[in-house]
C-alpha cells in the first residue's frame, strides 16, 4: 500500500473498534480490532473501507470476516446481526447521511395539513420580524440623547447667567 491510500488513524474509528464483539471459548474479550487482527486484517483500513460502502455491502463485508472467526461462540450464531449494530458505530460518509436526513425529516414534517403549516410558519415569521423590529427601535431610541426640555420665555431666570450678571454683582 502506498503513502496516498493509507487512511488516517484518529479517533473517528475508535467507538467501532473498541466495541465487543463477546468472548472467545477461552473467556477473553473480543473486540472488533481483536477480531479484525485475528483474521489477519487491518482493523482501521477494513474500518475506512467499510465507512465508505453503502449500508448493506458494509454489513455483508463485516459479517463475512465475523464468520470467519473461529473458536467465537457468540459470532457463530447469527453473525449479519451483530455486524449491523457495529457499523452503525462507525462515522457517516456523507452518501450515508442524506437518506438518514431525508427520512428524519420525512418523520418529522406533518404532511397531513400543508396549509396549516405553512401559515403557522408565516405567524411565526411575522413575529420573528415584529420582535427584531422592536429590539431595533428600542435600541435606536437609547441611542438618542435626552435633551432637557425648554425653558419658557416667559420665565426669568433666578440666578445671572449672562455676563451682564456678573458685572452687576460687583
Amino acid at each position: 500500500m502506498n503513502a496516498g491510500t493509507t487512511p488516517r488513524l484518529g479517533c473517528e474509528f475508535d467507538r467501532f473498534l473498541y466495541a465487543s464483539v463477546g468472548e472467545d471459548n477461552n473467556g477473553m474479550p473480543l473486540t472488533v480490532l481483536s477480531a479484525l487482527a485475528r483474521v489477519d486484517v487491518d482493523p482501521w483500513e477494513e474500518a475506512s473501507k467499510l465507512t465508505q460502502l453503502p449500508l448493506e455491502s458494509a454489513v455483508t463485508q463485516l459479517a463475512s470476516l465475523l464468520g470467519a472467526l473461529r473458536n467465537v461462540p457468540v459470532v457463530g450464531l447469527d453473525p449479519a446481526r451483530i455486524a449491523a449494530a457495529l457499523i452503525a458505530l462507525l462515522p457517516c460518509p456523507r452518501d450515508r447521511v442524506r437518506p438518514m436526513l431525508k427520512a428524519a425529516l420525512a418523520q418529522a414534517v406533518p404532511t397531513k395539513n400543508p396549509a396549516v403549516v405553512s401559515t403557522l410558519l408565516t405567524v411565526m415569521t411575522f413575529v420573528i420580524f415584529m420582535m427584531l423590529s422592536q429590539w431595533l427601535m428600542g435600541g435606536l431610541e437609547a441611542a438618542r440623547p435626552v435633551e432637557p426640555p425648554p425653558v419658557p420665555a416667559t420665565e426669568s431666570p433666578s440666578t445671572p447667567t449672562s455676563s451682564e450678571g456678573l458685572q452687576n454683582v460687583k
